[in-house]
């Protein structure tokens, strides 16, 4: 039996769990293919070398490590959704020899150079949720983000209890990981248009528009989009998307 390690980074207050039905579709999917995976959703708002505390820079060069120090087989698939999609893309772009592919769900590739407006504006509302985290009651500060417009068409994530996370370092995740800090991916995924796999939900407006966008620079690039999901595509339909992770792992099947 053939092994891949698959390596799952959840997105903004996100937990590993988040991709447990998933994880589980997959298993299905996967039963007498003669691939056996190995599953490793990261915890890695708990790890201090892997925490918002670092640049992009930084904790690229450590996800490197880590991912290369937790996995055995040859096959590395990384999947990432949301902010653990613009990670991925990051990791992915310091070692790329390291994945055979890199599937970004809901993954925004960075503002480009001429939106420097944009950039900017970004920057200062994700210094306002910053604070907004950091000082403000939990559940309302977690009611007002789940009201964001992107969220639209999704449905809500599962309860957040504020014990799950040290709320320091989500203040910390908005700022060192905030999208205008984030370099522009779109050459990267212009060069790999083969082991970089965009996902997006058919509800989700915002991101199909970009997505467009990166299809018509580059007619190869792989887009999948997921029937009856919004932005949230992992808790909108965890099914669907298990069975592009599935086929991606098939798709390069080593015996």
């Amino acid at each position: 039996m053939s092994k891949v390690d698959l390596v799952f980074l959840h997105g903004f207050l996100g937990i590993p769990a988040d991709w447990d039905q998933v994880i589980r579709r997959i298993k299905t999917d996967l039963e007498g293919t003669g691939v056996g995976p190995n599953f490793h959703p990261l915890d890695y708002f708990n790890l201090p070398n892997l925490s918002p505390k670092n640049t992009f820079e930084k904790v690229a060069t450590e996800f490197v490590n880590t991912i290369e120090s937790t996995t055995s087989s040859s096959r590395k698939i990384l999947v990432g959704y949301s902010l653990g999609g613009r990670l991925a893309l990051h990791i992915f772009e310091k070692k790329p020899d390291l994945f055979e592919r890199v599937i970004c769900v809901s993954t925004n590739p960075g503002f480009r150079s001429s939106q420097e407006d944009e950039q900017s504006e970004r920057e200062s509302r994700d210094q306002f949720w910053s604070e907004l985290f950091l000082n403000h009651n939990w559940n309302e500060v977690v009611a007002k983000w789940n009201e964001q417009e992107v969220f639209s068409g999704s449905v809500n994530e599962p309860a957040r209890e504020s014990s799950l996370y040290r709320r320091d370092l989500l203040a910390k995740a908005l700022v060192n990981w905030s999208l205008a800090k984030q370099t522009d991916k779109r050459l990267l995924i212009r060069k790999y248009p083969k082991k970089i796999i965009m996902v997006v939900g058919d509800k989700d407006k915002k991101f199909i528009e970009l997505n467009r966008a990166l299809l018509k620079e580059n007619p190869d690039i792989g887009i999948k989009m997921i029937a009856s999901a919004g932005h949230r595509v992992l808790f909108d339909n965890p099914p669907e998307l298990a069975r592009v992770i599935s086929a991606s792992v098939l798709l390069t099947k080593k015996k």
